[in-house]
Parts: structure tokens; sequence; C-alpha cells
């Protein structure tokens, strides 16, 4: 296999790879919104309140992350 066949699949599969953790990333985040809307313990939802806004942040990174890899 030539070299630029090895190279186009490797950065094939770093996309891949950060398509599944931004999908990952998403299912937490949509978890931790649904926990947050049947939270009635105040202290319960702020925590909810930090895990929201740290999973943003974390797919913020990995969209970035994304659009910075090299097209295939």
């Amino acid at each position: 296999m030539s070299r630029e066949k090895k190279q186009r699949r490797r950065r094939i599969a770093e996309i891949k790879k950060a398509y599944d953790e931004m999908g990952a990333i998403r299912l937490e985040l949509s978890q931790a919104m649904n926990s947050f809307d049947h939270m009635t313990d105040p202290n319960r939802m702020d925590a909810c309140i930090y895990e929201i806004n740290a999973l943003r942040a974390r797919y913020n990174c990995a969209v970035k992350e994304l659009k910075q890899l090299p097209p295939p």
C-alpha cells in the first residue's frame, strides 16, 4: 500500500474518532440535561449545572480539534 493511502486512512480514522467523541459527549450532555430537568434538590441542581457547563466546554474543544484536522 502506498504511503499516501496510509496517510489518508490515518486521517479518516482520526476524523471518525473525533466524531465518535463528539457523539459520546453529546449523549452525556443530553443525560445531564435530563437529570437537571428532573432534579428538585438545589445542591444537586448546581452540580448538574456545573456538569452541563463542563460538557459544553469539552464539546467545543472537540469541535475545534475536528476543524483543525486535515481533510482526508
